[in-house]
């Protein structure tokens, strides 16, 4: 049984990952980084957890021909079938710029979070 579209969960991105996107170093790479992102669709789950004091946020991993590893930050709202992208760029520094953003929004996704229980 094939899901349906209403099966699929949502996408989602921040400002700071929408600007990523618009990065010169990104624009090569966009068809794979959105083929990545897309599985995100059926499996919220995809990424790696991480742990300390990015906890609840996820990572996908994007093997870029010529550009090495980059890396795709989320945070999976199950309840709401949403993945929230925070962050996407080369491994160099990836953690601490994903970290940087989830600060900023941690607040309003629990905040929303609770809400929904």
């Amino acid at each position: 049984m094939n899901k349906g579209e209403n099966d699929q969960y949502q996408i989602r991105f921040t400002t700071g990952a929408k600007k990523d996107l618009k990065s010169k170093a990104c624009k090569p790479y966009l068809k794979e980084i959105f083929r990545t992102i897309g599985t995100l669709k059926n499996n919220p789950l995809a990424g790696k957890c991480l742990e300390g004091s990015l906890l609840k946020v996820r990572s996908l991993h994007v093997s870029l021909k010529g550009s090495g590893q980059w890396r795709v930050a989320y945070y999976a709202m199950i309840e709401e079938r949403t993945c929230l992208v925070i962050a996407i760029g080369p491994r160099e520094n990836f953690y601490k710029k994903a970290n940087t953003r989830y600060k900023a929004i941690k607040a309003k996704l629990e905040k929303n979070r609770n809400s929904t229980r």
